[in-house]
């Protein structure tokens, strides 16, 4: 007939418009939908899709379809070309590509830039900043309506796992939508403030990471214990349909775990073991299961138990549990308190027990657990146990620390301070072996830097570069150039890459500290430029950067007064040395009670 299109040519991408937005479902059967990757054809048609992606919403195409006559004379009407540009059906995309992947089970990467607001899933903004330093604040980090939840349940249920990547511009209510990962054992990306010039490395890489890393599907995990021992809490992204086993839709080789044992009766064994079973699909679709299985020695001695103590563990668990107490409610101060405490606990028990032959005036710390005090002290300053931050970031870090490796922990708590200007000769290159030493770490005080040098701080999440007022021009002019991402806008500083440069350079020393950073890590670490600069939008605040040298005092406007508390019940605002002392205090309040 007049005016009918022809039929797509076989092979050729094709668009099914989903008017209902209220009522998601699939169109046609999912086999004709989801494509072989291991046929060149269906791979060229797969990529091809990727191409039109970006193209099928874009404004010049919205333009082309309400500008369209048909055979009357009249504009033809389209329901998606009248829906505003600005519009968001993301909980509706989402409920019909579960229901795609229901059968099979699969992943599903959703890409989200603003706060859902038509359809099934919709989200009010209740981002009221009325709310923050108030009791009411903890309440935003709860989840927002039952859709998601439920969603995710059903996600779980099906084996489909969901990774999110937040390009956030504005509130997203990522404590609600969160769910959708948290549950399907996925990931999530945020990107704060996203934009292109600034996050789209980030992006790209982590797409890449994410769709290549090594994964496996229905991924079906329990943890036993010897008898005497049971697994009390279980941290990380599952879903527990059953008391005992974590259901993991997809696992890969970023995913991470914590538990925590507790004795249910005396263990009269010599050791006691640990083991871990987790049956699983390989991408080939073999059905495997990987178990593993540790004994470990039992003791009565408390000096036994510090002597083996493994502080990156502790610190990766005491992230965890912090951040399940705020997920319950509680408020931050609590959650603070409850860190300062547990690491005034421990070197109690040390010094009562296991260090009786030093006088009761020295603070002594055990050799393992030497750094426990700086590290609590990292976590209580730490911004996600502060009021006042912003609801999207601190519910994507509680996000973040239940699936942290424990790699990742120690650098996010007490980060790592590199000077750029003084690399040793050792330092910073690629050996025949392929290994890579890193240069000395600073102490994270402002006495570590000088206005001459140039320094990198690794956070875990981020990498910032400080750059002093007097630097040699000719150490800059290596390292940094200046760009302008818009006709009239500011000039930004930026790391440039020289490839060509010898391996003993210092732009070539810097990068390969870099990379060597940024390897194996489980989403890709941006680099934030800081200089002095600020007012110009060149770089970050400076505040942001010093704000991470933990050892000394905070600054005395970074946190509400109504968050801080008082100096005898918190001790997030005092330096290092302060903080030391105050732990000895408290030691020896409990060792003299009057």
């Amino acid at each position: 007939k007049e005016g009918k299109k022809d039929p797509p040519a076989a092979g050729e991408p094709q668009l099914h418009v989903l008017s209902d937005v209220d009522d998601a479902f699939v169109p046609v059967l999912p086999e004709s939908i989801l494509l072989p990757l291991s046929d060149e054809q269906s791979t060229e048609t797969v990529l091809r899709v990727i191409d039109l992606i970006g193209k099928v919403n874009s404004r010049e195409e919205q333009e082309q379809q309400q500008q369209q006559v048909g055979p009357n004379g009249y504009p033809i009407q389209s329901t998606r070309a009248n829906l505003p540009p600005d519009n968001c059906a993301f909980g509706a995309a989402m409920q019909a590509g579960a229901l795609l992947l229901e059968k099979f089970g699969g992943k599903l990467i959703g890409i989200l830039s603003k706060l859902p607001d038509v359809g099934a899933g919709t989200l009010q903004n209740r981002n009221d900043i009325k709310l923050y330093h108030t009791d009411k604040e903890r309440t935003l980090l709860v989840p927002n309506g039952a859709f998601y939840e439920k969603l995710s349940t059903f996600c779980a249920q099906s084996r489909v796992s969901v990774d999110l990547f937040a390009c956030a511009s504005s509130y997203l209510d990522l404590a609600t939508i969160g769910a959708l990962s948290r549950t399907t054992g996925g990931q999530i990306y945020y990107y704060n403030g996203f934009h292109a010039h600034k996050d789209g490395e980030a992006f790209h890489r982590d797409m890449y990471r994410n769709i290549t890393r090594y994964t496996a599907f229905e991924g079906l995990m329990v943890i036993r214990a010897s008898k005497g021992l049971r697994v009390a809490e279980r941290y990380g992204n599952f879903f527990a349909r059953e008391a005992e086993e974590m259901e993991i839709p997809v696992i890969n080789c970023d995913s991470s775990f914590g538990i925590m044992l507790s004795h249910e009766s005396k263990v009269t064994t010599k050791e006691a073991a640990i083991q871990t079973a987790l049956l699983y699909t390989t991408p080939e679709g073999q059905r495997r299961i990987r178990i593993h299985t540790i004994s470990l020695p039992v003791t009565s001695a408390l000096c036994n138990l510090f002597r083996h103590a493994d502080l990156d563990t502790i610190i990766n668990l005491s992230l965890k549990q912090a951040v399940n107490q705020l997920l319950y409610k509680v408020t931050p101060v609590n959650a603070r308190k409850a860190l300062a405490q547990a690491c005034i606990d421990s070197l109690f028990v040390y010094r009562k027990y296991c260090s009786t032959q030093h006088s009761p005036g020295q603070l002594i710390l055990p050799e393992p657990l030497k750094l426990l005090p700086l590290a609590t002290l990292g976590m209580i300053k730490h911004n996600l146990f502060h009021q006042g931050e912003q609801m999207d970031e601190r519910a994507f870090l509680t996000s973040f620390v239940l699936a942290m490796p424990t790699y990742v922990a120690c650098s996010f708590v007490d980060p790592c301070l590199f000077s750029l200007t003084e690399i040793p000769d050792y330092a910073s290159v690629e050996g025949q072996d392929g290994r890579v030493f890193l240069p000395p770490v600073l102490k994270l005080s402002s006495d570590s830097i000088r206005s001459d040098g140039i320094y990198l701080l690794d956070d875990g999440r981020s990498l910032y570069i400080w750059i002093g007022d007097n630097v040699p021009g000719e150490i800059t002019s290596q390292l940094f150039q200046q760009v302008q991402y818009s006709e009239g806008g500011p000039m930004h500083v930026q790391l440039s890459y020289d490839e060509n440069a010898d391996p003993m350079s210092l732009n070539s020393k810097v990068w390969t500290l870099i990379v060597q950073l940024r390897k194996n890590c489980p989403s890709f670490k941006t680099i934030n430029i800081v200089t002095r600069n600020t007012h110009t939008g060149a770089s970050l605040d400076e505040s942001q950067f010093f704000d991470h040298l933990i050892e000394d005092a905070a600054r005395k406007d970074k946190w509400h007064t109504s968050d801080v508390g008082s100096k005898k019940d918190d001790m997030c605002t005092v330096s290092y040395i302060d903080f030391l002392c105050l732990i000895h205090k408290r030691i020896q309040e409990k060792f003299y009670p009057n």
